[in-house]
């Protein structure tokens, strides 16, 4: 018969991962594990998003799988932060990346007058941003099979759930710029994959993005994905003074004609050498003559990203507007640092015009790209036979 110190002892079913040794923890029954897991979250502050959908099966072999499924499962079974010890600050909410980025942007404001200083912090804002976007990766032990069943499987969803984050998601891994592999079909899907999470983690954090209606928020960003990816791809390519277009993965389109039969596949030769071409000629090399710094390029994203662009979309008269007013806000800002110390009405203007011409490349380079991706489909490539692809580059009116 057992005694009652004993009894006190006795263990149950985890609530979290149905380990078979827990105890009362934190407002609930939760094994040793568990118990250790949720306190280090929640003392680490970090926010961590699961990239298969939420739906992450939580047990005793698996719960080390995915921390933000855990996590999300200790909260449903009752696990309460304010037992705790230890910290008396309460928890940065999951805001707290958004506050350090694009939410302490400076609300937006019809006077269109900017002095330097303000341009400048408006500039340093975007910049960490970007640098917040570019290290957003997660080391993981996935191989390379089970990451590409993961892109499928996020490319085989829809623009509304991936803004949602209640779809699978590419694997968030490190981005590389330099040039080791020539372009082909994977590496590819791999790179634009990646480039979709990374517009991703860019447009959820503008607070005006977010007040979007839902359906503005779907035609938003299915417009600016490919001229703020092809504006990133430009950017790093300059920095890395490579004779090519980088695609982020490792991979290189070549500048030099001579060499585009190294790329493997007929399409993305057809596709990319006349993209490598004027992305050089009215993008790369302009942004060189410019010199444009990492400040530059991140308010030139940020006036991309909040352009209307070419292709007719169903925004709403009241998103548009809203995206409209902060475009001459991030604009003014722009030139105000791009002018700064420049006298010379001729080279004010000339400033001006490359700057747009940048712009407007970018818009044509990405329509283009819209068209190639649909005769693509037409050919029936099983490249563009996906959800998210027919979405964001063939049905993009819709």
């Amino acid at each position: 018969m057992s005694s009652p110190d004993s009894a006190a002892h006795q263990f149950s079913i985890c609530r979290v991962c149905d380990d078979s040794n827990g105890q009362p923890h934190y407002g609930t029954i939760c094994c040793p594990s568990c118990k250790g897991f949720f306190r280090r979250v929640y003392m680490s502050d970090k926010k961590f998003e699961c990239y298969r959908g939420n739906m992450c099966v939580i047990q005793k072999g698996t719960r080390n799988i995915c921390r933000a499924c855990r996590y999300k499962k200790c909260l449903q079974v009752g696990m309460n932060v304010k037992d705790i010890r230890g910290k008396y600050t309460s928890p940065q909410s999951v805001e707290y990346e958004r506050s350090s980025s694009a939410e302490s942007t400076p609300k937006s404001s019809k006077d269109t007058e900017m002095g330097v200083a303000e341009a400048m912090e408006m500039a340093q804002v975007y910049m960490n941003l970007e640098k917040y976007c570019e290290n957003n990766y997660c080391e993981s032990n996935m191989c390379r099979e089970e990451e590409n069943r993961l892109i499928d499987r996020m490319l085989s969803s829809t623009v509304h759930e991936l803004i949602q984050k209640t779809s699978p998601q590419c694997p968030r891994f490190k981005r590389d710029w330099k040039p080791l592999e020539m372009l082909n079909l994977e590496n590819f899907c791999r790179s634009w994959s990646r480039s979709i999470v990374h517009f991703l983690d860019f447009a959820t954090r503008f607070p005006v993005f977010n007040q979007l209606s839902h359906i503005d928020k779907r035609a938003w960003f299915i417009s600016r994905l490919a001229p703020c990816s092809f504006l990133t791809m430009a950017y790093q390519t300059r920095i890395e003074m490579c004779e090519g277009l980088l695609f982020g993965c490792s991979n290189v389109f070549p500048l030099k004609s001579d060499r585009w039969i190294a790329v493997e596949t007929e399409h993305l030769r057809g596709l990319f050498s006349s993209i490598t071409e004027t992305m050089f000629s009215f993008v790369i090399y302009p942004m060189m003559n410019l010199k444009i710094t990492d400040l530059h390029y991140s308010l030139l994203k940020a006036c991309v990203f909040f352009s209307a662009g070419i292709v007719v979309t169903s925004v709403s008269d009241k998103g548009m507007e809203i995206m409209r007013n902060e475009y001459t806000k991030h604009k003014n800002a722009l030139m105000k640092l791009l002018m700064n110390g420049v006298e010379r009405f001729s080279q004010q203007t000339d400033i001006l015009f490359q700057i747009q011409d940048v712009q407007n490349t970018l818009e044509r380079v990405s329509a283009h790209f819209d068209q190639e991706i649909q005769y693509f489909h037409f050919l029936g490539l099983p490249i563009v036979k996906k959800n998210l692809l027919v979405e964001c580059h063939i049905n993009k009116t819709c």
